[in-house]
C-alpha cells in the first residue's frame, strides 16, 4: 500500500497508526500532515489509541506535542510507543545509540552545527522531505545566555522527518549560519540584560 492510498478519500479523513508510521519515515504526502493537524490540534476528536502526553521531559522545547500510542507502531524497523510533532517535524524520541543506528541505516550526513547534533538525508534535494535526526533542544535558551550545556553525547535524540518545503542547499546554508546566528542571539540577550537597572 502506498502513502498516497492512505490520503483522504471522498472528504472523509481518518488517522491510522499506519499514516503515523509512514509520516515518520517521510513516506506521505505533506497535505496528509495538515489532515493530522487538523485532528490533532484544531478541536477535532482525537483517536482513543493517542493520548496527549502532558510531561514529555521536554519543557524546553516549545512547541513540542506528544502523544502516547495504546499500541506501538514501526518506525525505521523497530518500536515506538510515543510519536511527537514540533513544527513540521514528525519524530519519535529513541536513546543516542539506536539513533545513531537509524543514522547509518537510512544514509543520513552530520548537519555542519556544532551547537547541537543532527543528521539530515534529504528525500527530494530540491523540496524535501527531509529524514533527520537531533538531539533535544531543552538548554538552547539557557546556551545562548552563556550557560554551559551539558557535555558529551545527548542521552536521546528525536528521528523522524521534517516536511518544510526547502532544498537540501537552503538547509546547508542555514545550518552553516547557525552558529553564528546563535552567538549573535546570545550576545543582544546578554546586551539587553546588562543595560537592565
Amino acid at each position: 500500500m502506498h502513502a498516497e492510498d492512505l490520503s483522504a478519500e471522498q472528504g472523509a479523513f481518518e488517522l491510522t497508526p499506519r499514516i503515523l508510521e509512514n509520516l515518520v519515515e517521510c513516506r506521505a504526502p505533506r497535505e496528509v500532515l495538515g489532515e493530522v493537524g487538523m485532528v490533532l490540534f484544531m478541536g477535532k476528536t482525537a483517536p482513543a489509541w493517542l493520548t496527549p502526553v502532558d510531561d514529555d521531559g521536554h519543557d524546553g522545547m516549545m512547541g513540542l506535542e506528544t502523544f502516547d500510542l495504546k499500541e506501538p507502531i514501526t518506525v525505521f524497523g523497530a518500536p515506538a510507543s510515543r510519536i511527537s510533532f514540533l513544527q513540521e517535524w514528525v519524530v519519535t524520541e529513541r536513546d543516542h545509540d539506536a539513533v545513531l543506528a537509524t543514522v547509518q541505516n537510512e544514509d543520513m550526513k552530520r548537519a555542519p552545527i556544532t551547537l547541537t547534533e543532527q543528521y539530515y538525508r534529504f528525500v527530494d534535494p530540491e523540496v524535501g522531505p527531509m529524514i533527520g535526526a537531533f538531539a533535544p533542544t531543552d538548554d538552547a535558551l539557557a546556551m545562548l545566555l552563556g550557560m554551559p550545556a551539558e557535555t558529551g553525547k545527548p542521552k536521546t535524540m528525536f528521528v523522524g522527518c521534517n516536511y518544510a518545503v526547502a532544498s537540501q542547499d537552503e538547509f546547508l546554508d542555514a545550518a552553516r549560519k547557525a552558529d553564528a546566528m546563535a552567538g549573535a542571539a546570545g550576545q543582544d540577550i546578554e546586551d539587553m540584560l546588562e543595560g537592565e537597572p
